[in-house]
């Protein structure tokens, strides 16, 4: 059975589904619920960086209006936290369990939780709660302790290498090279700060929990809150309607989801809790700090004969997640005879760190692309040329092909519509009045990821449609492309077809990280589609009264919510009409895709060529960046005016959502070239940046019209629909491209993210006090 041709939503630059009722204020968050004889949390946090927890003197407190219950480590409720950080469907950032003891690992490390009937009434009582320490010494550097491989990064070994035959190591091979760039970069600690902060309700009916929660992994947060609440997982409902924000930070569990639902169930009454913005800096993880060590060799001719990428990142000792820079990027994107990877960490007295979109390929990207920039101007070609003499279409360290890799369309694109073939290659060699002018330009890169997701779809009596899966929209449009695909199988109006997501009740779906939510849900919601179709056409048949009494079902087509016959428009059955005779409410059809059984369960050679194959097959998406920046000859300021990109994503699902999204990737781009860095008192242990004010994240006036291309064909190897995910992309590279638009602008090379005016002025004033000796 096929749907009428021209019918096809997929593709197209369709409205969001749920856009009105996010300007009208109808989309419920998870805050938003209240419940009768819901009590307050408010968190007290530690006060110093390290030592020890002398005592607690709740008395005051405890005396306080409306305060239920102050919880400590002497008297927390019952729970059994994870003890790894990846474990039976469960991401755990920070393994630190809630008011786990007396040891201070860090600044805003939870002490105690106040109870009470009203928000202010708890945050009162918190006041009163006096807390004592033995302080210690934090570690706040990395030259405080000790480097130290660790386990994996990225899955693989943290030192990696490849030679050439006959060469000796990737270090000789740099050395003996006639064009030699080395080169330090530095990016900083950067948080997420959706405009959501985190948040929870937490309500118990006897032994079953019901947990609203802003999560980009439905079904993980569930798994984490059952197992460390020793209870099954069909005893807890997680539900997340809409998300404002994560970008990564809602992808783990955190500890103190798990307290309010033990306090809930210890209380029997409904629990809230909501950070403050202060605490996004001190409990919800960060993109660690990073050092990265980039010597590269090359050919006059520029082709490129070695590559080194030593990578420090900061770590803590609640938490071991690694930011895997060179790993996410000299490791899969020129070609190169002799590259070595070496990933070191250190840990400090902080939160856990976690996962912040792009994670690993945004810094490392930055870093790799800006030598690389560096390099062009040692070899004296233009940086797109150079790039082009180091194209691979194989990986270069595992030498399997691209399922899909059209880089140079990319460069050739966004080149042309930026207007690129008229650079003058001489820094400082275009101005306009009191502006420097600079061009710049980036790869960037982001792995396409699949995981096992199922979903349903009902077609009911009225002749609408549901869709039902686990699955999460972070804002991202998920519901959108969810009801474009449905509405494309089913042959119905989009506005017929309603989307049920952000339930775990509903059919099993990944996390919403590594841009793999669209390419992993969709195959499945597009099975269960055609599951259900094909059970409302066999009632058709075999329906007595039915003008499509007798077909096949391959003689059917589907369209306007109507089955007809395809060699006789005139027969046509509409969908409430068969459901009506039959005597059933709704039809249902189920689908489960697991992406590791498809190249099993391919019934040929060449269908087998078109399945999900990671060990036969690379998958990756690529794009590029080009940029116009404005330098200030007096004060430094740099201002971004033009940015166009072009990206190879196989098939944009939604023209709209995913320029959306590639243009949030941008924007994310210019604030960590330019202003994002979260500032640490190293002799507290406290972030001195510690809300939106002083935490500076790009607003409308620094960000231009942002020009976005797609390029290249479907990538059907990948999944069904032809496409790899779009989330994450727009974050790498381009704040390389800024860098080196501001080198081009200034002659000044900054390596140190954000490039503020000051570090300009430095360049400027050592650039002039050299031209005077």
């Amino acid at each position: 059975m096929t749907a009428q041709p021209n019918t096809k939503l997929i593709g197209q630059a369709v409205s969001r589904v749920d856009g009105r009722l996010k300007v009208t204020g109808q989309a419920d968050y998870a805050a938003d619920y209240h419940f009768p004889g819901m009590a307050w949390a408010f968190a007290i946090k530690s006060t110093i960086g390290k030592g020890q927890l002398s005592g607690i003197d709740t008395s005051a407190a405890e005396k306080s209006s409306g305060v239920i219950k102050i919880y400590t480590a002497q008297n927390r409720p019952k729970m059994y936290p994870p003890k790894k950080e990846q474990s039976g469907g469960v991401i755990v950032s920070e393994q630190l369990a809630p008011l786990a003891g007396n040891e201070i690992h860090y600044y805003g490390q939870d002490v105690a939780y106040v109870i009470a009937k009203t928000y202010e009434q708890a945050r009162q009582a918190a006041s009163l709660v006096k807390v004592s320490y033995t302080p210690g010494k934090p570690i706040m550097t990395k030259e405080e302790t000790k480097l130290k491989a660790p386990p994996e990064v990225n899955g693989l070994d943290p030192h990696l290498e490849k030679k050439a035959s006959g060469v000796a190591s990737v270090d000789s091979a740099w050395t003996s090279s006639p064009v030699k760039v080395d080169a330090t970069y530095q990016t900083p600690f950067v948080h997420h700060h959706p405009m959501e902060p985190h948040a929870v309700v937490a309500k118990w009916d006897d032994d079953r929990l019901t947990f609203y929660t802003p999560t980009q992994w439905m079904v993980g947060s569930r798994n984490f809150l059952a197992k460390s609440l020793g209870i099954s997982d069909d005893h807890v409902r997680v539900v997340s309607h809409f998300l404002g924000g994560g970008f990564g930070c809602k992808g783990s569990s955190w500890m103190y989801m798990l307290m309010i639902a033990a306090a809930a169930r210890d209380l029997k009454q409904p629990v809230k809790f909501v950070m403050e913005r202060e605490n996004m800096f001190t409990s919800v993880g960060y993109r660690p700090f990073t050092t990265q060590h980039l010597l590269i060799g090359a050919q006059t001719d520029g082709k490129l004969t070695a590559l080194r990428h030593l990578s420090e990142t900061s770590a803590s000792d609640v938490g071991h997640f690694v930011e895997g820079t060179g790993h996410a990027s000299s490791y899969v994107l020129y070609d190169c005879p002799n590259i070595e990877l070496d990933h070191q960490v250190y840990d400090l007295s902080l939160g856990a760190p976690t996962f912040m979109r792009a994670p690993g390929e945004s810094p490392g990207i930055y870093a790799l692309e800006a030598a690389m920039d560096e390099m062009a101007v040692a070899l004296k070609m233009d940086p797109v040329e150079f790039r082009l003499k180091n194209m691979t279409q194989e990986h270069p360290f595992t030498k399997l092909p691209f399922s899909s890799r059209n880089l140079e369309e990319c460069y050739r694109v966004a080149g042309e519509s930026f207007g690129w073939s008229a650079r003058k290659a001489e820094p400082g060699s275009t101005t306009d009045g009191d502006w420097l002018v600079g061009w710049g330009m980036a790869t960037a890169s982001y792995p396409a990821h699949r995981s096992p997701a199922k979903a349903r779809v009902r077609i009911l009596a009225d002749g609408t449609a549901e869709v039902l899966s686990a699955t999460q929209d972070l804002g991202t449009g998920t519901y959108t492309i969810i009801a474009q695909e449905a509405a494309d199988e089913l042959g119905l109006p989009i506005e017929k077809v309603k989307v049920k997501i952000g339930d775990s009740s509903f059919p099993e779906a990944p996390v919403s990280g590594g841009s793999q939510s669209a390419g992993s849900v969709l195959p499945a919601v597009r099975g269960a589609a055609r599951t259900a179709l094909a059970q409302l056409s066999q009632l058709a048949i075999d329906d007595e009264h039915s003008a499509l009494k007798g077909l096949k079902p391959e003689d059917i087509v589907v369209g306007n919510g109507s089955l007809q016959a395809k060699s006789d428009p005139g027969r046509v059955e509409t969908f409430a009409a068969i459901l009506a005779r039959s005597g059933h409410g709704a039809i249902e059809g189920n689908d489960s895709v697991d992406p590791a059984a498809e190249k099993k369960q391919a019934k040929s050679e060449s269908t087998a060529e078109k399945v999900f194959s990671p060990s036969t097959t690379a998958y990756q998406s690529f794009g590029a960046f080009f940029v116009e920046v404005r330098v200030h000859k007096l004060t430094c300021e740099v201002r971004v005016s033009r940015v166009v990109t072009a990206m190879d994503i196989g098939q944009p699902l939604n023209l709209k959502t995913a320029r959306s999204q590639v243009i949030g990737g941008a924007v994310f781009g210019i604030g960590a070239a330019l202003t994002e860095h979260s500032i640490l008192d190293a002799e507290q242990g406290r972030w001195l940046t510690h809300d939106l004010g002083t935490y500076h994240v790009p607003v409308h006036a620094d960000v231009p019209e942002i020009d976005v291309h797609f390029v290249g064909p479907p990538d059907y190897k990948f999944n069904p629909m032809g496409a790899r995910g779009v989330g994450e992309i727009g974050n790498t590279g381009l704040a390389a491209a800024i860098g080196s638009a501001v080198f081009h602008a200034t002659g000044v090379r900054v390596r140190e993210l954000p490039i503020t005016p000051d570090k300009i002025l430095t360049g400027m004033l050592a650039q002039a006090k050299s031209q005077a000796v």
